[in-house]
């Protein structure tokens, strides 16, 4: 019997991919990895132990070509493990065509979507996001989401609706709809 392909989690900034992803590894008994604490894990590699990484360090230090590219190295490594794992994946992964293929190959992936006002209210309550646009983070989300839905679209086998529901009941959707659809 052949192990079943990672979840990758996909959505806007403040969606809750990490929460959920955080209560479905754990509901289904597999690993969990944070795509973004990994990317920042990488750009620390040989630094000391008291260097705690961001990925708003990693954006500063590299730019925001380079945290796509190392973002798109650190996929690749995670969805080629062959581990069984629950992936949330950072907002802006699926803005390179190359990670949107390697999505769709390796991994059953899964759309989280909330309505913008809940996420403007936790942009608002967010003090580590970066800027992409160089206007404020709530400021840019109506863009960014214009910009970024039809990518989710294209990547995502089930699309989940969160409709401000909790991590853990978002986590129950999840597993339930996986098995009931096979994906």
């Amino acid at each position: 019997m052949s192990t079943p392909a990672p979840i990758a989690l996909v959505g806007l900034r403040c969606v809750g991919k990490t929460s959920v992803g955080r209560e479905l590894a754990r509901a289904l008994g597999l690993g969990f990895v944070d795509l973004d604490d990994a990317i920042a894990w990488a750009d620390s590699e040989g630094c000391c132990a008291q260097h705690i990484p961001t990925v708003a360090h990693v954006i500063e230090t590299l730019g925001w070509e380079g945290f796509r590219d190392l973002e798109a190295r650190e996929l690749a490594r995670v969805l080629g493990s062959g581990a069984p794992l629950v992936l949330a994946t950072g907002g802006g992964v699926v803005e390179r065509a190359a990670n949107r293929a390697l999505l769709r190959e390796r991994a059953r992936v899964v759309w989280i979507r909330e309505e913008l006002p809940v996420l403007r209210e936790r942009l608002a309550r967010s003090v580590d996001r970066p800027s992409l646009t160089g206007a404020s983070p709530v400021d840019e989300l109506d863009s960014i989401a214009a910009r970024r839905e039809p990518l989710y679209r294209e990547v995502a086998q089930l699309v989940l609706d969160a409709r401000g529901a909790n991590p853990a009941a978002l986590a129950r959707r999840i597993a339930e709809s996986l098995a009931t659809t096979g994906v």
